[in-house]
């Protein structure tokens, strides 16, 4: 096996590919698996893996196992390190193999020599660390089916504090330094790093938008601790939420979801959540999913002394029993093959990250949106049927640019905003903050009179669509935000849609061959409560934007139904995966999309299905 990455998708042995398979732990040993070694249980499982046509398993090597005490390494526990990747070849695995691993099951199995020294900012443990990647990477030379290098499990956690936590500079050095000594033993690996949510939707110095020195940026997929009012595991939000993570970390090279899975569900949710957001996950182009995890497990050691739950969230039941998820992982696994010759069409929309989106609140005067309103804007887009990318830098060739209920923006943003107007595109901006997020009147049409958090009546929470022009346009009940809202004077704009006694609500202003619409609420804040999503209906507006800009969706599906076009050996094909709880009929065809399921469809005739 050979492994490289070509234009952001994956290859083994110079063809397309991608990664589909689990996060491995022994049951009986858990996280004591290089300690209390058991070859033959692990080759029992990874035949077992294999045999279900899944071919990637993720390992976690823990520091303290191989230096138990301070520049001593544990050859032994380093050959079983060899062992178990030479096995999961045997099997035609790839192995992701997690190198730091410190952070496991929320608790930390640390050092007991690091006394409390920082493992970003002490020179003696930045070199301890440098040592012990060279002593690991020494012994996988020779074994070609390691898919990826992910320099450490979540480890952003290991030292929370936020004296201790490193800045962006520090993780940037840090994983520079780190995937170069990997790559000097290694020439090719590929280097990623493994984050929570909080890479993504919080403003943590690990993330995609700081990816120095990797080659794959790996997310995770957890609706249980993710911000957003996701209201449940089987919510549309939810299963959604995977394929927003990768359109984000894509913004910056190629992503993996090496973690997707459910924690204190049924084993029906748990399969639905899998099978849909495993789905919208590929369809939006991962190069890989790895499901948490493969089995329960029976050990009692730490961290599952404390942490109980940890034990029972498999994919196989302790007594080797399969639970539904598995059934839905292999689904995903069939999706993958198919999809290894799908070429999605370009996308008409494109969701810009602005530079300070996700960016700590330095002072009282930053308001705390982040990228929330991107998640909430992308999911307003599946729903009205709009295919997107998420884009950061340099805007690219959309014909209608999103910027969702933003705070800040540097005047290199606002230089991208008018680049894209002056090549003839839309741009659509909602406000959060009108003092960094609103651009001039040269750009806008309006000017702003003033702020106001002042509801009288429930006068101002109904939003009236009232020009002619865009698509269908319509009402929207409005709900107040935590942020305020900006009263504006259009000098040049158009109104297009009201709040009460005619207040500008959004406005259009032709800048050049080019449009730009403003809206004066921060729509997308209005899905920060749960049932929003589907109560609100504001995915209509959305569509009536972009019918300003001349977009409509490929094809009518029901909202629930996120839509995916492109081509499958040179022929039209669409990917379509239905995030809801029940079937969903298609418009005009004698096909339903199966709950929380997928189908794929070439040249207008059933290809596969799953669900």
């Amino acid at each position: 096996m050979t492994f490289t990455l070509r234009d952001g998708q994956l290859l083994k042995d110079g063809m397309p590919w991608r990664a589909v398979g689990v996060n491995y732990h022994p049951s009986a040993a858990g996280c004591r698996i290089w300690l209390d070694w058991n070859v033959v249980a692990i080759e029992h499982d990874f035949r077992t893996i294999a045999g279900h046509g899944l071919n990637t398993v993720r390992v976690f090597v823990f520091w303290r196992d191989v230096e138990p005490e301070e520049g001593c390494h544990d050859t032994e526990v380093l050959g079983h390190v060899r062992t178990l990747v030479e096995l999961a070849e045997r099997y035609g695995l790839a192995c992701v193999v997690s190198v730091f691993t410190i952070w496991m099951n929320g608790e930390r199995l640390d050092l007991s020599w690091r006394r409390g020294r920082n493992l970003w900012r002490d020179p003696v443990l930045l070199d301890r660390g440098e040592a012990y990647l060279r002593a690991l990477a020494h012994v996988l030379r020779g074994l070609d089916n390691v898919l990826a290098l992910d320099l450490g499990d979540e480890i952003g956690n290991i030292d929370p504090g936020a004296s201790a936590a490193p800045d962006r500079t520090e993780v940037a050095d840090w994983q520079t330094r780190m995937s170069t000594a990997a790559r000097e033993i290694l020439p090719g690996v590929l280097v990623c790093q493994a984050n929570d949510v909080s890479g993504v939707l919080r403003s943590a110095s690990f993330g995609p938008d700081n990816g120095v020195g990797l080659d794959v940026h790996a997310v995770h997929g957890w609706p249980l601790w993710t911000p957003g009012a996701v209201e449940s595991t089987a919510s549309l939000k939810a299963s959604q939420l995977p394929s927003f993570l990768v359109g984000y970390a894509s913004a910056y090279g190629p992503a993996l979801v090496d973690e997707l899975g459910s924690y204190g569900v049924s084993d029906t949710i748990a399969a639905g959540y899998q099978r849909a957001g495993g789905a919208a996950a590929l369809a939006s182009g991962a190069v890989g999913v790895l499901a948490w995890c493969w089995q329960d497990i029976t050990s009692t050691a730490p961290p599952y002394d404390t942490r109980p739950a940890e034990r029972v969230a498999g994919l196989l039941r302790a007594d080797g029993t399969e639970r539904p998820a598995l059934t839905a992982l292999v689904d995903t696994a069939r999706l993958a093959a198919l999809l290894n010759d799908f070429r999605p069409d370009r996308p008409r929309v494109a969701l810009y990250l602005p530079e300070s989106a996700r960016t700590a609140n330095s002072s009282y005067l930053d308001a705390p949106v982040g990228t929330v309103a991107t998640f909430f804007a992308s999911l307003l887009l599946r729903r009205a049927g709009l295919p997107h990318r998420v884009v950061a830098g340099d805007v690219g060739d959309a014909d209608l640019l999103v910027v969702p209920s933003v705070a800040r923006l540097t005047l290199r943003d606002q230089d991208r905003l008018r680049d894209h107007l002056e090549r003839g595109g839309t741009v659509y901006l909602s406000v959060a903050d009108h003092v960094g997020g609103l651009p001039g009147a040269d750009l806008t049409g309006v000017e702003p009179v003033d702020f106001t958090l002042v509801d009288d009546d429930d006068h101002h929470q109904r939003l009236r669509w009232v020009a002619q022009e865009g698509g269908p346009g319509g009402e929207w009940p409005l709900a107040p935000t935590p942020v305020r809202q900006v009263v504006v004077r259009p000098t040049t704009a158009r109104v297009l849609a009201v709040l009460a006694d005619d207040i500008p609500a959004c406005t259009v202003n032709n800048v050049g061959p080019g449009r730009f619409i403003v809206a004066t609420v921060p729509v997308e804040l209005q899905l920060d409560r749960p049932g929003a999503l589907e109560d609100t209906d504001l995915h209509t507006l959305y569509a009536t934007i972009a019918g300003l800009a001349g977009i409509t969706p490929p094809m009518a599906t029901p909202p629930e139904v996120e839509v995916v076009t492109g081509t499958i050996d040179g022929q039209p094909a669409t990917v379509l995966v239905n995030h809801g709880i029940t079937a969903s009929p298609l418009p005009g065809r004698r096909l339903a999309v199966p709950a929380k399921g997928w189908l794929v469809l070439r040249s207008g005739q059933l290809l596969a299905q799953a669900g």
